[in-house]
């Protein structure tokens, strides 16, 4: 049985960390060597955009700028992330004709967390699959996977987390204001846990990289401990120098500038799980903040600028009488009607329908672009 060569990068930049599998992947995909496991961690803070995403409307890059954190557009998918050193990170590449890639997407994940899933469990934390992709304790996500067939290879492109620092985890997303940003933080901080918070120690980062290794290694013959190439080193030198360029991470200014601001903002804090906002304009103003989960909403904020009479009434009991109700437009204007007309409130601007459209466009993911 083949042996698992196994990288240690130690700590990198945010441009090395995003770029290293492709150059691996290509490797692998030659036959230049076997499936590789990297193991690296980010030597500083750094922000990871999606590929399809507008870096300017995913990331503060006024935090970025004041603080000195790298700007990364990575070449794979998803969402934007901010990445730290309290983290370990984990990349394993197998040729797209492997035994390990047979079956569903499903399959491969089952497959591939569980080598992680053991890791965390030598290092005193019991986690079990949450969603498709992610390991969580108690409800509370500890490793976030993903997987990307680049270069005729799979790579499994994952993380644990040692440490929490959701203050800077929120704070270098985008968001429309600083309220929003603390419910993004307080929502990071309720769905996301670490070996520290765990097992109430500061974890030795050797020692998850030695579990990690291990438990990939498993189903191997074993482990082979490697390095990059020279060959590999100039690839990887030569996809920093292209994507850690203006026209690579800012690729799509063009649509963001034709977009506008426009007032809509989705952050995903977990599988099925998101903190969304949106502006409605009917009348009056609108505006929801709302945590939906599952399908279902878990928490709402309602502000703006209509009036409601009797005026001593409160929005408070509106957003407490919508908790609990499906996310579904219908169910919350007959929510929201049925807490007005029982109260007997008369809103001014606004209505039950415009609070439901609201919610509705707050969880819609597409922006259209005028055309012109």
């Amino acid at each position: 049985m083949p042996h698992l060569s196994v990288i240690e990068l130690g700590g990198v930049d945010g441009l090395v960390m995003t770029n290293a599998f492709v150059a691996l992947a290509e490797s692998v995909n030659r036959g230049e060597r076997g499936d590789t496991l990297v193991i690296c961690h980010p030597s500083a803070p750094f922000a990871n955009a999606g590929v399809h995403q507008e870096v300017e409307r995913e990331i503060s890059l006024e935090y970025c700028r004041r603080r000195g954190i790298q700007v990364v557009r990575r070449v794979i998918g998803g969402g934007a992330i901010a990445d730290g050193p309290w983290e370990e990170d984990y990349f394993h590449i197998t040729p797209l004709d492997s035994d390990i890639t047979r079956g569903s997407i499903q399959d491969y994940y089952v497959r591939m967390l569980e080598p992680v899933r053991r890791a965390l469990l030598r290092l005193g934390v019991r986690a079990e699959r949450q969603g498709l992709n992610d390991l969580a304790v108690g409800g509370r996500k500890i490793s976030a996977n993903g997987a990307v067939d680049i270069e005729g290879a799979r790579v499994l492109t994952g993380d644990v987390l040692m440490d929490l620092n959701v203050d800077m985890m929120s704070s270098i997303l985008r968001v429309p204001d600083e309220k929003f940003r603390d419910k993004v933080a307080g929502s990071m901080a309720g769905y996301l846990t670490s070996i520290r918070e765990q097992t109430g120690a500061e974890a030795d980062r050797a020692r998850v990289a030695e579990a990690l290794a291990a438990e990939f290694s498993y189903d191997y013959g074993g482990m082979e401990r490697s390095s990059l190439s020279s060959a590999e080193r100039e690839r990887v030198d030569e996809l920093v120098e292209e994507r850690g360029r203006d026209d690579w991470i800012f690729e799509r200014r063009e649509m963001h500038r034709a977009i506008g601001d426009v007032e809509r903002r989705i952050v995903k804090i977990r599988e099925g799980m998101f903190l969304c906002r949106h502006d409605w304009k009917g009348q009056k103003l609108v505006r929801v903040t709302v945590l939906v989960d599952n399908g279902v909403i878990s928490d709402i904020t309602i502000s703006g600028d209509f009036f409601s009479l009797p005026v001593e009434w409160r929005i408070s009991r509106l957003e407490d009488a919508l908790k609990g109700v499906r996310a579904a437009k219908r169910d919350v204007e007959n929510a929201a009607a049925a807490l007005l007309r029982g109260d007997g409130v008369t809103m001014i601007g606004a209505s039950a329908r415009d609070i439901a459209t609201a919610v509705a466009e707050a969880l819609e993911h597409p922006i259209v672009v005028p055309a012109g």
